[in-house]
């Protein structure tokens, strides 16, 4: 009797860890669409316009520049006019460093 319970304890140990073997993990096979994208910061185009203006106005390396700035579904156009290379750079910086900024199209040119 007592063998009986010992591989009948036995058999059932077997099957439980072929059982759980078989087992795979479903979160691997999750299709991207079905997933819902975590929560994060949303950035609108007059919070991004506001962030790169404030930055190009007070930066006194911009001195002299004439710059318009567009922003539409997070891609910034740059154009106007600068004194020299560095200024280019440093707006076209100033333009991607601000959250929220997908594009930059810098068509600014040196005077």
């Amino acid at each position: 009797m007592q063998t009986r319970i010992h591989l009948f304890t036995l058999a059932v140990l077997v099957m439980s860890i072929f059982i759980l073997a078989g087992c795979e993990n479903y979160a691997e096979k999750t299709h991207q669409s079905w997933v819902t994208p975590p929560s994060g910061p949303v950035y609108d185009d007059s919070t991004i316009f506001a962030r790169i203006t404030q930055a190009v106005q007070s930066d006194p390396v911009l001195q002299g520049a004439s710059i318009d700035i567009k922003v539409q579904d997070g891609n910034v156009a740059l154009k106007g006019t600068v004194n020299n290379e560095d200024q280019m750079t440093r707006i076209n910086m100033h333009a991607w460093i601000v959250d929220g900024v997908k594009k930059v199209d810098n068509q600014v040119t040196v005077r």
